[in-house]
């Protein structure tokens, strides 16, 4: 076909040709590059699941381990209704041992979760800074499953003495569901 063009023509025909060629690129190169952006983050993001997978999988003894230490310690569900009259009082003691007053005390109404049912209570204590520091040390311990999720403090007048807003949450055991 090129041979019955003359040269003029043939000049223009590679010329369209080359031209078509560089749109092209112009088109397809950026494709080829972003979709190979694309595939270089999602492998970076499996070879990062991958090493937390790992390291998860490492841990297994200690996790296993945790598990069945929660499942013997953490209390059972149906001890809750009892239990929430049972840690007003404990909160309320430890708030007196610790100095602190406890101007405001609201019951709260919380969803259960797949692990956990908590039932919880919030709480505004005035007092001074080292109470209110050993109230919440009191709350420290592991077996007693309790969570502060929610804290708030705000100086008050003369400078030792603080508000505290805080929600406290004992967790319970949720038994698994049983078929019937």
């Amino acid at each position: 076909m090129l041979k019955n063009l003359n040269s003029r023509e043939r000049g223009l025909a590679f010329a369209l040709v080359g031209v078509l060629f560089v749109l092209l690129n112009f088109y397809f190169v950026p494709q080829l590059l972003s979709s190979n952006r694309e595939r270089n983050q999602k492998a970076e993001e499996l070879q990062a699941q991958l090493a937390a997978a790992k390291k998860w999988i490492e841990k297994k003894d200690y996790w296993n381990e945790r598990e069945d230490w929660l499942e013997k310690t953490e209390p059972a569900l149906n001890a809750a209704r009892k239990d929430n009259a049972t840690q007003l009082e404990h909160l309320q003691q430890m708030a007196r041992e610790s100095e602190l007053q406890i101007s405001d005390i609201q019951l709260l109404q919380l969803e259960p979760t797949e692990f956990y049912q908590p039932v919880g209570v919030r709480l505004t204590l005035t007092g001074t800074w080292s109470g209110l520091v050993r109230f919440i040390s009191g709350l420290q311990e592991p077996e007693l499953f309790d969570v502060i999720p929610r804290f708030s403090v705000r100086s008050e007048d003369p400078p030792p003495n603080v508000r505290c807003e805080l929600e406290i949450q004992r967790w319970f055991h949720t038994p698994p569901e049983t078929s019937p």
